[in-house]
């Protein structure tokens, strides 16, 4: 094995039970490896957790010029280093979509594929262009405002459905989010955004690791999605929380931890 890329190197962490089988978590836009701490310390841990912080959010520095799948790989080397070759993925939303490129990159690593709110990118490059200006516009928005209000009318967004109505939660996300650098958000998008990363559509029908896809029953535009997903991979499942919508694993995660412990139940604990 060669020691991992120095261009880069990853910030990921291990909680509960390093003899435990290895879940790989990645979090969405905005997020850190904090979020999934409730939920690993209280349903997973007796699962070897790996909490990784995305480049540019968190804890993580930003990598030199490299291209997204030579981190990738890098992160591959690392887990390797630490005696981590076979793990399960996790991802939601930006973190489920470099799940998908992981998969695409090493899928003999990848026991199962556990995507919350994900896709596997934009179809067509007009759309990847236009997300491209969309994001530029976003950041600037972020900058001329202040974190404090833009995280206000973000999760005001009826995409998050009721998380504005629920003051705790809200709360919580709003003085975890605020901690970000404009600068390395912005960076973080022009790496691994949806306008960044090739689609993976057409590789869909390659993928023969079993597949969970959970979506927020009022996330419609990602239901739309995963359905197509669903027909896409071979004996996929999805699965919808009810009364939730984009990030239902902060909504509802006690719901979310069972149809993830359900599934590895069948994926991994019956092996």
């Amino acid at each position: 094995m060669n020691p991992p890329d120095a261009l880069y190197k990853w910030d990921y962490r291990i909680e509960g039970n390093r003899g435990g089988y290895p879940l790989l978590w990645l979090h969405g836009f905005m997020g850190s490896q904090n979020d999934w701490l409730g939920i690993v310390h209280s349903q997973f841990s007796d699962y070897c957790n790996i909490l990784v912080n995305l480049p540019g959010h968190g804890s993580s520095h930003l990598p030199a010029h490299a291209p997204f799948t030579t981190l990738l790989t890098t992160l591959i080397q690392e887990l390797s280093l630490d005696g981590i070759e076979k793990f399960a993925v996790i991802g939601y939303s930006m973190g489920g979509r470099i799940a998908f490129h992981l998969e695409n990159l090493a899928p003999e690593r990848i026991s199962a594929l556990i995507f919350l709110s994900s896709a596997p990118g934009l179809k067509t490059r007009a759309e990847q262009d236009q997300r491209r200006i969309d994001d530029e516009l976003l950041m600037d928005s972020l900058e001329n405002v202040g974190i404090s209000t833009f995280l206000k009318k973000w999760y005001s967004s009826s995409l998050f459905g009721d998380i504005k109505n629920n003051s705790t939660l809200f709360g919580e996300l709003c003085h975890a989010r605020s901690r970000n650098e404009v600068g390395k958000l912005r960076h973080a998008l022009a790496l691994m955004g949806n306008g960044a990363l090739r689609p993976l559509w057409e590789q869909l029908a390659n993928i023969t690791t079993p597949t969970l896809l959970v979506t927020g029953e009022l996330d419609q535009k990602y239901f739309r999605l995963n359905q197509e997903i669903n027909q896409s991979i071979a004996g996929s499942i999805h699965h919808q929380i009810a009364d939730a919508g984009h990030a239902f694993h902060l909504e509802k995660p006690l719901e979310t931890a069972r149809l993830i412990r359900h599934f590895l139940s069948e994926i991994i604990e019956g092996e």
